[in-house]
């Protein structure tokens, strides 16, 4: 799938997730209050295993998946970063690497979907976290998306200044990620 479709999607996906947060944690995230939206990520129906299920603890384990694809993610920005500095390298690389970001940012927008959906039955801890961690993985698609836009259509534009700032933009939200996310698995220990 292409970037542009993927991260779109994932935008999508993640702008009605986060009607799913509180209104004011939502609000914060990116300056307006839903009113009415379907959140994309809506529980089912409880089972029986429902009852029993540790949702803690697979809140964590989805931070912890979280992290390792925000790893990826700002591995692959500095790798882009590095590419601005090089002229040899052709147009159609440089899409290619921006496009291979497309993954690991569709998998955060699917693990936070989960996390959405599981944040009434979490500890307050992790639901902030899960707010917290919403309004910068939004942060991070809209880079992404813009970075990739740019790109798509300003084939001799990677040595400018607005690609660049998407692409460290990109690369400042994955880190806020992985860093929300370890303090919060330190702070579960």
């Amino acid at each position: 799938m292409k970037l542009g479709n993927s991260i779109g999607i994932s935008c999508i996906s993640v702008a009605m997730a986060l009607a799913a947060i509180p209104a004011h944690a939502a609000s914060a995230a990116i300056g307006v209050a839903p009113s009415g939206a379907r959140p994309a990520c809506v529980a089912g129906q409880p089972t029986a295993a429902s009852y029993t299920w540790d949702f803690k603890a697979e809140a964590n384990q989805i931070f912890k998946q979280i992290r390792t694809d925000a790893r990826q993610v700002t591995d692959d920005a500095a790798q882009l970063e590095s590419y601005s500095q090089s002229p040899e390298l052709s147009s159609e690389a440089r899409v290619y690497e921006l496009s291979h970001l497309s993954n690991p940012v569709n998998d955060i927008g699917s693990k936070l979907c989960r996390l959405l959906t599981i944040r009434r039955v979490v500890s307050p801890d992790q639901q902030q976290a899960i707010d917290r961690i919403a309004a910068e993985v939004h942060l991070m698609v809209f880079h992404a998306q813009d970075a990739y836009n740019f790109a798509r259509t300003h084939y001799d534009g990677f040595f400018t200044r607005p690609y660049r700032n998407d692409v460290q933009s990109l690369y400042d939200e994955a880190s806020a990620v992985r860093h929300s996310v370890h303090n919060e698995l330190r702070a579960s220990l």
